[in-house]
């Protein structure tokens, strides 16, 4: 089934009209007719079935039938922050597997290695969009302006109760509390030593994981990190 991004849907809303030339050019590509059914998500949580009640040349408009509680979202928030790559592509698709993976924040990194300073913030908030409707999401990541280090950790890290640093010197990974977690994946020259202590200094836990015997390319090891967040990720026990 396919699934749009529809941010105007509310949570209490029934139905919802859509005449904007993009969507209306998207839902005719999928050829539905009347009563056909498919996902809408308002990226804020509300993941619905609906289906569409009328066509027209200028609008379409939709009837919510059910509401998904079970979306596939991660039990607790994961965060992700992303050194800055040099290719634009490659940065893309690191972005589309984060959201796949289910995070709810992308960071974007300037760090010490760092060499392209712009980043074409609308295209990259387009990616994010599609990779919502592919994986039928309930929730749309936060994408964050490009940052330094310090800036992340002043900002952003006291939002989250731990972090994971993947480095070759790490630890085989381990399980972790079902806390809101932060995600640093380094650049690709690797991180600088000032920007190691700056991690190790913070006030959060850190768990220093080795994702693998080897270098890894930054995007492979945003989606080996991610699989294994989401593996290691442990209910807290009871309390007595």
């Amino acid at each position: 089934m396919e699934c749009l991004y529809v941010p105007e849907l509310g949570e209490e809303a029934e139905t919802v009209e859509l005449s904007d030339a993009a969507r209306l050019r998207h839902i005719r590509a999928l050829h539905l007719r009347r009563g056909e059914p498919l996902l809408l998500s308002n990226g804020r949580g509300r993941l619905v079935q609906a289906v569409v009640e009328q066509l027209r040349s200028d609008a379409v408009r939709l009837r919510v039938r059910a509401r998904l509680e079970s979306s596939g979202e991660l039990p607790v928030p994961v965060g992700v922050a992303l050194g800055i790559l040099h290719e634009r592509e490659r940065l893309e698709f690191a972005v589309e597997k984060a959201v796949e993976l289910g995070v709810r924040e992308i960071a974007l990194l300037r760090t010490q290695y760092t060499t392209v300073q712009t980043v074409r913030m609308e295209r990259l908030q387009r990616k994010l969009i599609a990779a919502l409707e592919q994986s039928h999401r309930a929730w749309l990541p936060t994408l964050l302006p490009p940052m330094s280090l310090q800036e992340l950790l002043s900002t952003v890290a006291p939002r989250y109760e731990q972090l994971v640093f993947p480095e070759l010197e790490g630890g085989v990974p381990t399980p972790l509390p079902a806390r809101p977690t932060l995600l640093l994946v380094g650049p690709e020259g690797g991180w600088a030593e000032p920007e190691r202590r700056a991690v190790g200094d913070c006030s959060l836990p850190v768990f220093r994981w080795c994702l693998a015997p080897r270098r890894l390319r930054s995007e492979t090891a945003l989606v080996a990190a991610l699989a294994l967040v989401t593996a290691a990720l442990q209910p807290e026990p009871p309390a007595q």
